[in-house]
């Protein structure tokens, strides 16, 4: 029978998070960019698309 203690892994959301972290103090370092009003409705509708709750119920997916 195989010895089964307690056995520890390295967490992915901890090097995640560092990774997360590194990413936001580098956009926060950006100098702005001026988009034009086409960019500016792009970027919000992937902004909503990503934020939509997303169910997935007998073989299909409902995007609320």
């Amino acid at each position: 029978m195989t010895d089964r203690t307690a056995t520890f892994t390295n967490s992915p959301m901890a090097a995640r998070k560092s990774t997360l972290d590194q990413r936001i103090k580098e956009l926060r370092a950006r100098e702005p960019v001026d988009i034009n009003h086409g960019e500016a409705l792009l970027l919000q509708g992937i902004a909503t698309a990503s934020l939509r709750k997303q169910l997935i119920a007998q073989r299909k997916i409902d995007l609320d």
